[in-house]
């Protein structure tokens, strides 16, 4: 089947941006949505749209190829802007790498809110599209409102410091797990829990140091947002290797114990290897714990 080997089929969806992607690629058989679409994007109108597997050391949202599997193009979706990566992209790969970005002020190739005004005057839709179109218009507009712009660093709000993934890591670690690093690495030998900076920081990232990396830190785990707080997100195999170089075996343990919950975190070769349900992270905490002390030593 076309495009079946080359589809990347383990999305988290606790992301919103993610979950736009998805809706986005499901409302592509519709030819009035397809269509306009590329067009927007000034490609062949009879393309075909799916999200890919990880090639080239990163995975853009979406692939355009023709009928007979030659690409095209690829897409990186974004309720903000990321300009550094779309550039990286258009660096390894040879086809064109188009912008969908959120609002038309953000000079993207499309943006999110055309996508929107698109979808609303679309008018005599069968019941289902017109529940897959609603679907997708209210990702957008919920996604751009609540987005913000920065990509900071922020301290874990006192909230997610009683979830219980975060407290059952910080009794195990103790005081080698640092709530106070807000700007710093963490020392080699401890770890560092901060968030993505947010209006209300209802995210946790564990990370640990890393010598290659350009803020010397690399997260190991991570929970999103409130709508994520059920679902643990982990790393790629290969993102861990490429920032904890001198980690092999450690990262090897930690690969075995997540593939032995369920998580092949060596299918991946971008930033995300995946996620768990959190029961699952939860039943295996003190194992995962051991993991990330190791993790965070100094290489021996």
């Amino acid at each position: 089947m076309l495009c079946a080997d080359d589809m990347f089929v383990n999305e988290d969806l606790s992301k919103p941006e993610n979950r736009i992607n998805i809706a986005i690629f499901g409302l592509m058989p519709p030819d009035w949505f397809r269509e306009w679409f590329l067009k927007e994007l000034n490609l062949q109108s009879d393309a075909i749209v799916y999200p890919p597997r990880d090639a080239e050391g990163a995975r853009p949202d979406l692939k355009v190829v023709a009928g007979d599997g030659r690409p095209l193009a690829r897409l990186e979706v974004e309720l903000g802007t990321n300009p550094g990566q779309a550039e990286d992209y258009r660096k390894r790969y040879s086809e064109p790498v188009k912008t969908v970005w959120g609002k038309r002020s953000d000079d993207g190739d499309l943006s999110l809110e055309e996508i929107a005004a698109r979808l609303d005057c679309q008018k005599d839709l069968s019941p289902q599209t017109q529940v897959n179109v609603g679907y997708l218009s209210k990702l957008i507009r919920e996604g751009l409102g609540g987005h913000s712009g920065s990509t900071g660093r922020a301290a874990v709000s006192d909230e997610m410091r009683d979830h219980q993934l975060v407290k059952g890591l910080s009794e195990r670690l103790g005081d080698r797990l640092r709530f106070d690093l807000r700007s710093k690495p963490p020392r080699v030998g401890c770890l560092k829990a901060d968030t993505t900076s947010t209006p209300d920081n209802q995210g946790f990232s564990l990370r640990v140091y890393s010598g290659v990396a350009q803020k010397r830190t690399v997260f190991i785990l991570n929970i999103s947002g409130r709508s994520g707080q059920k679902t643990v997100n982990f790393p790629s195999k290969a993102w861990l290797e490429k920032y904890l170089p001198d980690h092999h075996a450690q990262v090897e343990a930690y690969a075995s114990l997540l593939d032995k919950m369920g998580l092949d975190i060596a299918a991946s070769t971008g930033c995300n290897g995946g996620c768990l349900d959190l029961k699952t992270v939860l039943a295996r905490l003190d194992e995962l714990v051991s993991c990330a002390r190791s993790l965070a030593e100094a290489p021996s």
